[in-house]
């Protein structure tokens, strides 16, 4: 499966697709939206994502948070009130910012409303957050603007999974990138379960598979691609010191995204082949790690060569050491001088 995002491929063979998720990390001021999407593009992210909601069509004001950031005293409305002021003009202001710049930005939208303001600004994509994937109402929605749709399967069952499937595809819409997520803020590395990864690439086999992680760090989702991951999704700030949002300090910020997008590459070239081919990188210790049938004195022509006139040493320029049988009992055919590699036209 290959799916197109403003020109990127993502899936098959092609390299995987990095998103920076910037979430509410804009702390509700475009010039720090601004910013982030600057920092994406220095951290060398294939795309930026926001999320676009309204607190009051999000969750009830009495919800408890799911997350530990140290505040105890807030609830989820209290946290997301503070972050869903920008104006339909300001995200447009965003993504003509994003598009000037040369990067591709997107959004999570969590209700109908803010899918139809996103639609309307023309984003290239939609993702689907992982706390969502039952509202198939929502989905059905989004589906229906048959664009690609990441979504995140952080919570769900299977059988969750294929609902949510079947609801994009009953809209005539096969565009879809299942990424794998656990919904635990932060995720301990002991929890990421990459092997699930596995299981949806087997199970989803029709879909790009990608990974949505909530870790500290690089090192989980650079592990990641060798379980076969097309896409990174990866929470971003430009500041970790910045506090509105409940996100930022648990972000990658400029410097170890793009450490995280060079592993990534080296982390996919790494990958090689299934099978043991004669690899270029190893011509040289062929030759002169490995060992070949040496000379132990000087032979000269005409004689019988016997056991103790040979030994077995680099390089292997010479006869290899399992044709030993063969060397011993032979007639030298020229002088042989002594410690040398001893070659097949030197006996008979």
């Amino acid at each position: 499966m290959e799916i197109k995002i403003d020109g990127k491929k993502i899936g098959n063979n092609n390299s995987c697709y990095t998103i920076a998720e910037a979430g509410a990390n804009h702390d509700n001021d475009i010039e720090k939206a601004f910013k982030l999407i600057d920092a994406a593009k220095e951290a060398k992210a294939d795309s930026i994502k926001f999320q676009t909601y309204r607190a009051e069509k999000l969750v009830t004001k009495t919800a408890p948070k799911y997350w530990d950031d140290g505040k105890s005293n807030e609830s989820q409305f209290d946290v997301f009130n503070k972050l869903d002021g920008l104006t339909k003009d300001q995200w447009k202001e965003i993504f003509e910012y994003s598009k000037k710049i040369g990067i591709t930005c997107f959004s999570t939208p969590f209700d109908e409303d803010s899918a139809d303001l996103l639609y309307d600004l023309q984003v290239p994509a939609f993702k689907i957050a992982s706390a969502d994937i039952t509202h198939l109402p929502l989905i059905s929605h989004i589906a229906k603007k048959n664009l690609p749709i990441f979504i995140s399967t952080g919570m769900a069952s299977n059988d969750e999974i294929l609902e949510a499937i079947n609801t994009i595809e009953d809209q005539g819409n096969q565009e879809i990138i299942l990424m794998h997520c656990m919904t635990s803020y932060p995720t301990k590395p002991e929890d990421a379960n990459l092997e699930m990864i596995r299981t949806l690439s087997k199970k989803f086999s029709k879909y790009v598979i990608g990974y949505s992680d909530h870790t500290l760090g690089i090192t989980i989702p650079m592990c990641s691609i060798l379980y076969g991951v097309k896409a990174i999704e990866k929470h971003f700030t430009f500041d970790n010191e910045l506090e509105t949002s409940p996100d930022h300090w648990l972000s990658l910020n400029t410097k170890s995204f793009a450490m995280m997008v060079n592993g990534i590459g080296e982390a996919e070239i790494s990958g090689g082949s299934e099978i043991r081919n004669n690899f270029e990188a190893e011509t040289e210790a062929v030759k002169f790690a490995r060992r070949s049938i040496v000379s132990s004195r000087k032979i000269f022509k005409g004689t019988k060569i016997t056991k103790d006139m040979l030994e077995i040493k680099r390089p292997a320029t010479g006869i290899y050491p399992k044709f030993m049988e063969k060397v011993v009992d032979s007639i030298a055919t020229r002088d042989i001088e002594e410690d040398i590699p001893i070659q097949w036209d030197d006996i008979n």
